[in-house]
């Protein structure tokens, strides 16, 4: 059964600390997100937690963790699940399982050599030795075992996909079997070690790794730093989509990020981006995950609240337009969105804008349609219009003014006339199709213009 917990939003230490986090700074962070009005259900304490920072042992570092039982139970006492980084296989010189597993222990390069990991200093554990297995079985159930984890990142396999770019950096030359099964049955030994203790624990994998949905509970797909998410985050979405096909596994785009830095900025590029990240992870249907504070960013009202309607309870809401992008329902279709009349949409454009809905494509009548501003509770006048002729794009849709810094929703109060529906398919056969291409011509015209001009 889905713990609710592991739906909702995460708040994660990594964005805010890096590799400096503390005990008192768990606490704080969780109390400041409560704060600011922000609902969420888990909080993930990321790297940084272990003694001097190494890799390999995976005990609490005494001076910054004094107490992380304590910390696990207060944060139980709140409501939220607790989920820590791990990367189990890494280990770095300095630690007690160094000594134990090196160099025989270790997963080694084509020459015959340990493979060393310049990125985070460190050497893998093969798990096909008995040293390596014991290790990570027992870390594992300790973990759950003395701290009451309820979830793990488990991040740094052995490799990702053979023969990509980082194994073939790694210099590794495994046989074909060992390349098809060594990171999945990594996954497969981690979840059946920390379920042997408590069996509603989760594991999350490193990003979409072939041959891992058995073993896991929840997926991430990596950092977007600097790119235009416009297009990535839709494309990774898809990915996402089809990797977790048929297996009861929670995605997410890894930590929100605002567009064009690694760090916020005042740059409009920065919150508007950032809303733009949370509306496409709303639009997919994917867990939210915060690292960096939002709140004295213009946009903050609307970062909360777009972020606070995301859950199970609320599947119901896609996002129209957001931040500087408006996203229109035949696209989101064209995507492999899921909408009908039942799904209300969200605004929440960083200027004024005008906004509009084919209603049509929903089988609605565009007369019966409402608006609020959800901020305000303020009943919105919208425009509505039912167009039953030609081929244009205006054909049955809602508009209206929309003002930057507000979030909307717009919304069909009931069911939709079941002959007005009909009306539509015999018009135009395949209203989602008919639409598409109008779209596509009418964004071919404006790639005309713009190279003329």
């Amino acid at each position: 059964m889905n713990d609710i917990r592991f739906q909702l939003p995460e708040i994660n230490t990594w964005r805010l600390f890096n590799k400096g986090v503390t005990q008192q700074g768990v606490v704080e962070m969780v109390e400041t997100w409560e704060a600011n009005g922000y609902r969420f259900g888990s909080v993930c304490i990321d790297d940084g937690w272990t003694v001097n920072g190494l890799l390999g042992d995976w005990t609490p570092n005494p001076v910054t963790f004094p107490d992380m039982k304590g910390l696990v139970d207060w944060i139980h006492t709140k409501g939220y699940a607790v989920r820590l980084w791990v990367a189990p296989l890494q280990i770095h010189d300095g630690t007690e399982i160094y000594k134990k597993a090196f160099p025989d222990a270790v997963l080694k390069d084509a020459d015959g050599k340990p493979a060393f990991y310049p990125g985070l200093g460190t050497y893998r554990l093969d798990i096909r030795t008995e040293v390596g297995r014991e290790h990570i079985r027992s870390v594992m159930q300790r973990l759950v075992r003395d701290y009451g984890i309820d979830a793990f990142k488990t991040d740094f396999p052995a490799f990702y996909e053979p023969n990509d770019a980082f194994y073939k950096k790694m210099n590794y030359s495994f046989s074909d079997e060992d390349n098809k099964t060594m990171v999945p049955n990594f996954y497969k030994l981690v979840e059946e070690s920390v379920k042997a203790v408590n069996p509603a624990v989760r594991v999350c994998c490193a990003k979409h790794i072939s041959g891992c949905q058995p073993y896991i509970q929840d997926t991430i797909c990596g950092d977007f730093i600097g790119m235009d998410r416009s297009v990535i985050i839709g494309e990774t979405c898809k990915v996402l989509q089809s990797y977790i096909k048929g297996h009861d596994i929670t995605p997410w785009l890894e930590m929100v990020w605002g567009e064009g830095s690694e760090f916020p900025t005042s740059d409009v590029a920065w919150h508007a981006g950032y809303l733009e990240f949370i509306a496409q992870s709303i639009n997919y249907g994917f867990k939210i995950e915060q690292s960096f504070y939002p709140f004295e960013y213009p946009n903050a009202d609307q970062i909360r609240t777009l972020t606070n309607l995301y859950g199970p309870r609320h599947q119901v809401y896609k996002v129209i337009a957001a931040g500087r992008r408006k996203y229109s329902v035949p696209r989101l279709m064209e995507a492999g969105i899921k909408m009908d009349h039942k799904t209300r949409f969200l605004v929440a454009t960083e200027s004024d804008e005008t906004v509009s809905i084919h209603t049509g494509i929903l089988g609605t009548n565009s007369t019966h349609w409402k608006c609020r501003n959800v901020l305000t509770g303020k009943h919105i006048d919208i425009r509505s219009r039912n167009e039953f002729w030609g081929s244009t794009m205006d054909w049955c849709r809602v508009e209206f003014e929309a003002d930057g810094g507000e979030v909307y929703e717009i919304y069909h109060p009931g069911e939709p006339v079941s002959h007005f529906k009909d009306y539509f398919t015999k018009m135009y056969g395949d209203p989602l199709a008919t639409l598409i291409d109008l779209l596509n011509e009418a964004d071919k015209k404006a790639a005309e213009v713009r190279a003329a001009s």
